[in-house]
């Protein structure tokens, strides 16, 4: 942990924190808005996959602005959702299927957490790689695998530390990715998916809290702790970004 916080840097990223904050209060309103609604379910997962592509070219925004280098073009767009299409696929159309089918098979279920624990680690550092490529221009089927190949332990290290720290933390503040009742790949998967972002937690038991007309105050103890875990979040995974691009700008 101390040679992770050592790591981390403020000044050159608060203001691609405050873009973040903002994209994800605006996501979030959507999300928790449309969840709470009593629209048809085919309807809400539909809205879900749209706010998920929509998130996708948020990340890839954010990741710009930390890089420092823009590439907007409609060909870099459509490759960031088509990216993003294939990972619901996987997540949603697939492994969420999947699990739901083999439910009572202790066997199957273990291969489906492996394949989940293995997609969780490997979906956002390639993620990365693979935005890093469109913004800088690169031959993607020339750069990623060199990426990979040169980057991929030390990416995956950091990475790992990253969610261990994510899931330490919820698991103490009660938050979404808490293991307190055990370990679940895929569920965490999904979760990330959809609500993986460093503002949900806070914002979900606000509006779980309202709508049971909780009053603020004998909330506030309780959203200002996750308010504070989710900006520590939001710290380490911009952080992450920056050490990534600098990785590759090494190359």
């Amino acid at each position: 942990m101390k040679k992770l916080m050592s790591k981390l840097h403020f000044r050159s990223i608060y203001k691609t924190i405050v873009f973040t904050l903002v994209l994800c209060f605006v996501y979030n309103i959507a999300y928790l808005t449309m969840s709470a609604s009593t629209m048809n379910v085919y309807v809400r997962q539909s809205l879900e996959v749209v706010l998920s592509l929509l998130s996708s070219l948020s990340f890839y925004f954010i990741c710009t602005k930390i890089w420092k280098k823009k590439n907007f073009s409609s060909s870099a767009i459509l490759k960031v959702l088509i990216l993003q299409g294939i990972y619901i696929l996987i997540v949603s159309g697939i492994l969420s299927n999947l699990v739901n089918v083999c439910a009572n098979n202790t066997g199957l279920m273990l291969v489906l957490q492996l394949v989940s624990a293995f997609c969780l680690v490997m979906m956002v550092p390639f993620q990365l790689i693979f935005y890093y490529g469109l913004i800088h221009d690169k031959n993607l089927k020339e750069f990623i695998p060199v990426a990979i190949k040169k980057h991929q332990k030390t990416m995956l290290n950091w990475y790992c530390t990253l969610l261990i720290c994510i899931v330490i933390l919820d698991t103490m503040s009660g938050g979404l990715f808490s293991a307190a009742q055990g370990f679940n790949a895929q569920s965490i998967l999904v979760g990330s998916m959809y609500m993986g972002n460093p503002m949900m937690s806070w914002m979900m038991y606000l509006f779980l809290g309202v709508s049971f007309q909780s009053s603020l105050a004998s909330m506030f103890t309780y959203l200002f702790m996750n308010f504070l875990v989710g900006f520590f979040y939001c710290v380490l995974e911009l952080n992450y970004v920056s050490y990534v691009g600098s990785l590759l700008d090494a190359d």
